[in-house]
C-alpha cells in the first residue's frame, strides 16, 4: 500500500474533523447531564477518535484508489 500526500492530507483533515465533531458531541451530553467540562476528557476524545477515524479515511481512499487503477 503506497501513501502520498493527498491521501495523508486527506486522513489529517478528515481526523481532525470527525474527532472534533465527537468530542463536542461528548461535551454536549456532559452539558445536557450538568457535568463540569473537562478538558483532559475533551482532548481525549478529540485525539483518539481523529487518529482512529484518521487511519481509516487513509486506508479506506488508499484502498479505493488501487481497485481504480485496476480496471
Amino acid at each position: 500500500m503506497r501513501f502520498n500526500s493527498k491521501t495523508i492530507k486527506i486522513g489529517l483533515i478528515s481526523g481532525a474533523i470527525h474527532g472534533l465533531i465527537f468530542a463536542l458531541g461528548m461535551a454536549g451530553f456532559d452539558y445536557a447531564d450538568k457535568q463540569p467540562f473537562h478538558l483532559n476528557q475533551f482532548l481525549f476524545y478529540f485525539i483518539t477518535f481523529g487518529i482512529i477515524m484518521g487511519l481509516t479515511a487513509v486506508y479506506t481512499n488508499t484502498k479505493k484508489k488501487n481497485n481504480v487503477s485496476r480496471f
